[in-house]
């Protein structure tokens, strides 16, 4: 068993890491068009990736919070499965892993095949982000159905 107050602030702490911080900034330069003149923005992937992220970490952060107020322990295997499943993507998202290429590279199929890689990878991490916050949501389901 592990106690809900932990698990809140745990979350809270991928929260903070998940944070966008480009919003503190307010530096939209990279965001803009390269054309002058022309009133474009360009929202990259990454971007849209850890802002919807962040969002879901929140509402499931939240979530925690209600249920330390309802609840004093938690499985601890439950907790362990949604953790796990969800730290992958949070730590993908800190890091990007396209530095990680040789651009300098001269043999194009290589290339392509870790940028397929890096993908690959990016893929299965949201995936079990996605999968784990919806196993949260049947056993938050059954922990008020229960209460």
């Amino acid at each position: 068993m592990i106690r809900t107050k932990t698990a809140f602030f745990i979350f809270l702490i991928l929260c903070i890491i998940l944070f966008p911080y480009w919003i503190i900034y307010l530096q939209f330069d990279y965001l803009s068009s390269i054309v002058p003149g022309w009133n474009t923005t360009i929202i990259t992937g990454q971007i849209i990736s850890n802002t919807s992220k962040f969002l879901i970490l929140t509402v499931i952060t939240i979530y925690y919070w209600k249920l330390s107020s309802n609840t004093n322990q938690l499985n601890f295997k439950k907790f362990l499965v949604h953790f796990l499943m969800t730290i992958p993507a949070v730590f993908i998202e800190r890091i990007s892993l396209y530095e990680l290429l040789n651009f300098n590279s001269l043999n194009a199929n290589s290339f392509v095949n870790w940028i397929q890689i890096i993908f690959f990878i990016n893929i299965c991490c949201n995936i079990l982000f996605i999968i784990g916050q919806i196993l949260f949501g049947i056993y938050y389901v059954k922990l008020k159905n229960k209460s």
